[in-house]
């Protein structure tokens, strides 16, 4: 149930109906995880912090001076420092009330599938094929939906998997 400030500040989704209480709320007992806080991710995450209300985000990349121009959630300031966790602390100035774990670490297969256990769906913003083809596996293995998106230059795709529908196809 939300309280005055959340009907407050979700006023403007509760007024859509595609959206109203029910889904807002649902929105707010939604769990995602987000692999990749790079370009991607740092375009999708401050949207996601806007209205969910738990977000795991892991990235083991550190910031550097090439990725401001594209990863505008970053600073100069930021450089040298770890994504996820410098994104953490973005996503709490844009709604304190998201729970955000950040993890700065290359996450193995296990720790994968633990992390898809844990969440309602999965946002793949990786940058590289291993890890994509490991983030698919741990969703494969969870039947935990899939967002997997990729960006080349001015190209780009998105595609939903549903490892939870019988017959649905993966990555």
């Amino acid at each position: 149930m939300m309280n005055d400030q959340q009907l407050l500040r979700f006023s403007r989704h509760i007024l859509l109906d595609e959206i109203g209480i029910e889904g807002q709320e649902k929105l707010l007992a939604t769990h995602v995880l987000v692999v990749g806080c790079g370009g991607l991710g740092a375009a999708a995450l401050p949207y996601l912090a806007a209205g969910i209300g738990s977000l795991t985000i892991a990235d083991a990349d550190t910031i550097d001076e090439t990725n401001l121009q594209r990863q505008i959630t970053f600073t100069e300031a930021d450089i040298g420092k770890n994504k996820a966790l410098v994104m953490q602390g973005r996503l709490k100035q844009i709604n304190s009330q998201t729970h955000i774990t950040a993890i700065a670490e290359f996450l193995d297969e296990a720790r994968l599938v633990e992390l898809a256990n844990a969440a309602d769906i999965i946002l793949d913003c990786s940058d590289n094929y291993p890890t994509r083809q490991a983030v698919n596996r741990a969703a494969v293995s969870t039947r935990t939906p899939l967002v997997s998106a990729a960006a080349v230059g001015f190209d780009g795709q998105i595609a939903v998997y549903r490892p939870d529908l019988p017959d649905s196809p993966c990555y």
